[in-house]
């Protein structure tokens, strides 16, 4: 195999049509016929396709477990389940306003639509340039006595945030926190299982997910009185103990499918091994990556125990790469055979959504300074999470492509 470029006409490391990366989510015949066509066919068969939600409930409980949590319950989307937590956390019906909610500016945008929908407010700060996660010292310094009601902790690329010095802050401040688990299934820090770290977490299973039904999300929480505001939030105003046509608050509808539910179910008897496999050839790939100039694989801070790997997020020097910049790398990836990905190109608060609405409305939106989330969103190079699902071969593949247009691009 020469040196040249594929982008320059110069073969491909991989041939993606003859060694395809995993799909996701893996999918057999066999595992059709064995496993997930005889659950939905009970679900079908059960005529019980919605209420009374036998197995929603059995999932969420199932989780809940997974988590160490004494509480779960299952929702139609991830949003909609940070939506739920902020809800239940702060005791909001849906017509007071919410007050002011802390979260980092490196995340996906249902961090920050979730809140607004609660009509909270929104205070960005920035994150630590190696977890990718909210910086507690950027933290500490925007909470605003009074004002701000709630700390949001996302757990980005499946990476914990510093939940111990997160917590020690909250506490000190008097304030409580969520937890963004959507990309951080099975992550754990401190010698506990994300989501129950703080006061409530939120989980999602989008068809991207570590685990995932398409679509689905769902809460954890330790707190009794939480967990009935969630369900409050997501069954139109019920209670655990009360009768069907009673309604003890302002709730909405976010009842999930009983099948995607008989899914989850399935696929989370999975989680744990995919997760091992993955951590396993994600530790490979830092091994090898750490002598290629110009390339930073993913740090996993002390106290990490677990990381979960949704994302593996490396960090380019242009400087390595004969000054071309991040996107330049990823489009000669691509054409190697390994499909990377930019990831977020520009910090959360500088979304053309988000930057109307905080010119209509200022209040709303306050962006502290964050130079390492905007220095993140220029330098990140992702890999996907069902690419440490292939062989330990496919990982040498990766290794030989990052040298291979490190190469050929510090010559250009």
């Amino acid at each position: 195999m020469g040196e040249t470029l594929a982008i320059e006409g110069g073969t491909p490391v991989r041939d993606t049509k003859a060694r395809p990366w995993p799909s996701w989510p893996l999918v057999s015949r066999d595992e059709w016929r064995e496993r997930i066509e005889p659950a939905l066919r009970e679900v079908y068969l059960s005529g019980v396709e919605g209420l009374p939600g036998p197995k929603a409930a059995e999932f969420a409980a199932r989780l809940a477990s997974y988590c160490g949590a004494k509480f779960g319950r299952m929702l139609t989307h991830g949003t909609d389940a940070i939506a739920a937590a902020i809800a239940a956390i702060l005791d909001l019906d849906g017509w007071e306003a919410g007050g002011e909610i802390i979260l980092p500016n490196y995340t996906f945008i249902a961090t920050a639509s979730a809140p607004l929908d609660r009509r909270c407010t929104l205070r960005f700060v920035d994150v630590d340039r190696r977890s990718f996660c909210i910086d507690p010292d950027a933290l500490e310094q925007a909470i605003s006595p009074g004002i701000t009601r709630a700390i949001v902790a996302v757990h980005l690329a499946g990476h914990p945030a510093d939940m111990r010095r997160i917590n020690a802050i909250a506490s000190k401040h008097g304030l409580p926190v969520i937890e963004d688990c959507a990309q951080a299934h099975g992550a754990r820090c401190y010698g506990e299982p994300v989501g129950v770290i703080g006061a409530i977490g939120a989980f999602s299973f989008q068809s991207t997910k570590n685990l995932t039904s398409g679509e689905g999300g769902a809460v954890v929480t330790n707190d009794a009185e939480l967990d009935a505001r969630v369900l409050a939030f997501q069954d139109v105003g019920r209670t655990p103990t009360g009768e069907r046509w009673e309604y003890h608050r302002l709730g909405w509808n976010y009842r999930p499918s009983e099948y995607l539910a008989a899914l989850l179910t399935i696929r989370l008897e999975d989680l744990e091994a995919q997760t091992e496999r993955r951590s396993e050839n994600a530790a490979y790939l830092t091994e090898q990556l750490a002598g290629i100039p110009g390339i930073a694989p993913p740090q996993v801070l002390p106290y990490v125990d677990r990381h979960a790997y949704h994302l593996y997020c490396i960090l380019m020097d242009p400087s390595g790469f004969g000054g071309h910049g991040r996107d330049a790398v990823v489009k000669a990836l691509a054409a190697e055979g390994i499909p990377a990905v930019p990831g977020y190109t520009m910090p959360l608060s500088e979304q053309p959504g988000l930057k109307k609405l905080a010119r209509a409305h200022p209040e709303a939106i306050q962006v502290m300074d964050c130079p390492n989330s905007a220095w993140v969103c220029d330098h990140s190079i992702w890999l996907l999470q069902s690419m440490l699902l292939a062989e330990r071969s496919d990982m040498d593949d990766i290794v030989t492509t990052l040298a291979k247009v490190q190469r050929g691009m510090a010559r250009r």
